[in-house]
């Protein structure tokens, strides 16, 4: 999946939270890289950060001044 393109925030089964969405899109990003040992903070923050976006692109949340320190507040919101 690409960061210039936000990923569908389209949930598997009603009910399904942002937390889930973003582990799932974490596990996508681990997979592409050919499932590596370690650093799974690497793969998390590249989701958290492709959500952002999308919900900023989406209108679904705005951005901020704080938005660096504060981003996964928004999405979990």
């Amino acid at each position: 999946m690409n960061l210039k393109q936000p990923p569908d925030l389209i949930p598997d089964f009603l009910g399904e939270d942002r937390h889930e969405f973003v582990a799932k899109l974490a596990y996508q990003f681990w997979e592409e890289r050919g499932r590596p040992c370690g650093s799974p903070e690497v793969d998390w923050f590249r989701a958290e950060q492709a959500v952002y976006s999308s919900l900023v692109a989406s209108g679904l949340i705005t951005q901020s001044a704080n938005d660096s320190r504060n981003s996964a507040e928004k999405i979990y919101r």
